[in-house]
């Protein structure tokens, strides 16, 4: 029983470091309630996919993980236009809007890049580059068809707010960069059908 009780104080206090720590990823109940529906009026659908342009029917190959510093995604964003997904494994929200960027992924994304920006190490749960490898394992068994940048284990999270000019500091968190590196939409927390349909609106703007 001793052993028992050591093993749950444990894992009680391991858990309690971790919500001690600034959140760093959406709670599922901090999201806001939908709007009510006006009386007669449907739910809004899904954002359906389109069917991918002429030669595009090519499986994604499968997505890549690296290192980046703060200064290397800063400048990797400045490369638009893009979409930039900043996201984690261990952010339940961001996993439950995989459907969705991949919807918009179907649509755009031999139009426009997308990239992930993994913040895994700013919880760290084990070697660095074993976590670098389950970021692109857990990205290729979700689908996710675009590359990751993982930021490395020691970056201030305020170092990369500041960088990238993020006024919101948890994921998930979507950009939309423009050709001139500006940030012209962002999505705070998980795509709902709603944000996702804006997003879209977004991205036609900006590719039209």
């Amino acid at each position: 029983m001793g052993v028992l009780r050591d093993l749950a104080r444990k894992v009680v206090g391991r858990v309690a470091r971790r919500v001690a720590r600034a959140e760093l990823f959406e709670q599922p109940g901090e999201r806001p309630p939908a709007p009510p529906l006006a009386p007669g009026a449907s739910p809004a659908p899904p954002l359906a996919p389109a069917a991918p342009p002429p030669g595009s029917a090519a499986p994604a190959p499968r997505p890549t993980a690296r290192f980046a510093s703060v200064e290397d995604i800063a400048a990797a964003q400045a490369k638009g236009p893009l979409l930039v997904n900043h996201w984690a494994t261990w952010c339940i929200p961001c996993v439950e809007e995989f459907p969705a960027l991949l919807e918009l992924f179907g649509r755009y994304g031999a139009r426009l890049p997308v990239l992930g920006v993994s913040w895994d190490l700013f919880d760290p749960r084990g070697d660095a580059e074993d976590i670098r490898e389950h970021v692109e394992n857990f990205a290729a068994g979700h689908g996710l068809g675009w590359p990751s940048l993982v930021v490395p284990e020691g970056t201030e999270a305020d170092a990369l707010f500041a960088a990238l000019g993020l006024d919101f500091h948890q994921v998930p968190q979507t950009l939309l960069i423009d050709g001139d590196g500006r940030v012209v939409h962002q999505v705070h927390g998980a795509l709902t059908p709603a944000t996702a349909g804006e997003l879209s609106a977004a991205i036609e703007r900006l590719l039209a």
